[in-house]
């Protein structure tokens, strides 16, 4: 009996185990059916995770977006204010390479409005996440857009 007892909490401490770490972010299904596009976006899924924990490490706010297409990370380096800038890095299935991109991110719609995008240099996870701290870095010195508030209208106040 105890021996029955001991395996099902194995079993429990395992499965509690797994779900604390999570490990669907960054697992990938590979089998000897998949194909070539599986396999490359399996990969994006990856390298954009190290890239993840890389800006994470270096006080950035990452959200990550795996399971919409393109996949994408975005990256702020505030609490995600209103009309400040974002950069985003996605993967290109067509092109098979990292893009990035920069933009004022939308609060309101919880999106980012695009303003340049080129392609990454490089295709491993230090390569893209070098460029994006680059990108983060150069993006510091340019103002936000935050839009000023509209001037209330002046309520009339007693008899004239």
């Amino acid at each position: 009996m105890v021996k029955n007892q001991m395996r099902s909490f194995e079993q429990w401490s395992f499965k509690q185990l797994n779900e604390a770490t999570g490990t669907a972010k960054y697992s990938v299904e590979v089998n000897y059916r998949s194909d070539k596009n599986e396999i490359l976006e399996n990969f994006a899924k990856i390298a954009l995770g190290y890239v993840s924990a890389v800006l994470k490490s270096h006080d950035y706010h990452v959200k990550q977006v795996y399971d919409e297409r393109p996949i994408r990370l975005l990256v702020s380096e505030r609490n995600w204010d209103d009309g400040e800038w974002t950069g985003v890095v996605s993967w290109n299935p067509e092109h098979h390479c990292f893009v990035v991109s920069k933009g004022f991110y939308n609060k309101d719609r919880g999106t980012v409005s695009i303003h340049k995008t080129e392609k990454c240099s490089g295709e491993s996870a230090s390569d893209i996440s070098k460029h994006l701290m680059n990108l983060m870095h150069k993006v510091k010195q340019e103002p936000n857009r935050h839009q000023p508030k509209l001037k209330p209208v002046p309520l009339k106040r007693g008899p004239k």
